[in-house]
């Protein structure tokens, strides 16, 4: 069996990995092995736990455990994450709670009334509940070196990779092509409503360095921040569409992002912005949850995108997925059927509210 895949950022070079591993003649094309541009590249990092559909839950779980045994190379930072709800969020967060327990993700939820207790830095203002990690599960790391690691290994186990611009899948002939070309996903397969999604985030330095405090997402206000080297860094609520280049959306920073934050930790009135950055998430204009699977209408393409932010975390159960569906028939660890392309095709939607 011959597998060509259409793009190499973390999930294309996560599929190479497990299927080489599993002795399968492995191709990736990619049009630009700098990755500029790439998604994985301009994330914050993170892996983790918290969702609220089962399966990205358990996709979190196994990313985490799975980058552990690159200790050497991939340097995990395990804070975890704190996640903030008001009473209007707190009934579905419940829910994700329950789940999450029934998954083992090793989360807890708290009171809002109790938050300070635990973390004396919020403000509880307006929060109902809370949800947080603590015992070295959840975290972030560097994308590039977890990048680096799959492909390295993928080359050890036969993979290719070549550089070439696909603009039709007709140019590429395989027993097997595998779609991961991110958000230009549509360039090669129109009828899948993947979406660039631009995200902005900033670099900021403030006199009060917690160096062990989690990456704290506020869902009251869309905010999420987090430490880096001896500041912090926050990302915008603004996902923009229709957007033709990647220069951050500074203005954000000053009308919402700042406001927000020292609203949220009174520790942020004093600081200073010092640079930015903007990326894009391949959305899922849908539901904001993946589409991994064949294509129901082409006899020989999968394909595996719309991960709308999640791309970093969940490539290691991806990867290891695909490769289960395509040499054996089905899944054989975490059951994705639920993520099938028919479905969005369909237009039945299985929203992952959690966006960050």
């Amino acid at each position: 069996m011959n597998v060509i895949i259409v793009g190499g950022g973390i999930i294309g070079t996560s599929t190479a990995y497990f299927l080489a591993k599993n002795k399968v003649s492995v191709t990736v094309l990619e049009r630009d092995p700098t990755y500029t541009n790439a998604s994985f590249g301009r994330s914050c990092g993170g892996f983790r736990h918290q969702f609220l559909q089962e399966e990205n839950i358990l996709l979190g779980m196994y990313g985490s455990q799975f980058v552990k045994q690159f200790s050497d190379t991939v340097q995990y930072t395990s804070n975890g994450y704190l996640m903030l709800f008001n009473e209007e969020q707190k009934a579905e967060q419940m829910v994700a709670v329950m789940t999450q327990g029934r998954c083992n993700a090793g989360s807890n939820s708290i009171d809002g009334s109790l938050i300070q207790d635990m973390f004396p830095w919020i403000n509880p203002e307006g929060l109902a509940i809370a949800t947080y990690t603590n015992t070295n599960v959840e975290g972030w790391l560097d994308p590039y070196s977890l990048h680096t690691e799959f492909k390295k290994q993928a080359i050890d186990y036969g993979a290719k990779f070549i550089k070439q611009d696909v603009k039709h899948l007709d140019e590429v002939s395989s027993d097997i092509i595998i779609v991961t070309a991110g958000c230009w996903t549509k360039e090669l397969l129109p009828d899948i409503p993947i979406e660039p999604q631009k995200h902005t985030v900033f670099n900021i330095k403030c006199p009060t360095h917690m160096p062990d405090m989690p990456l704290t997402a506020d869902f009251t206000t869309g905010i999420y921040w987090r430490p880096e080297g001896h500041g912090y860094i926050v990302g915008s609520p603004n996902g923009r569409f229709n957007q033709e280049d990647l220069e951050p959306d500074w203005n954000d920073f000053e009308s919402e992002v700042w406001p927000a934050m020292a609203m949220r930790a009174p520790m942020f009135e004093e600081l200073k912005l010092e640079n930015a950055w903007a990326g894009y998430y391949d959305t899922n204009v849908l539901d904001n949850n993946a589409v991994v699977g064949k294509h129901p209408s082409k006899d020989n393409v999968y394909l595996a995108s719309g991960f709308t932010g999640r791309g970093l975390m969940e490539s290691p159960g991806i990867g290891r997925g695909l490769m289960e569906l395509i040499t054996t028939g089905e899944y054989q660890s975490i059951d994705l059927t639920c993520f099938d392309p028919g479905r969005v095709l369909n237009k039945e939607k299985r929203l992952e509210p959690y966006v960050i």
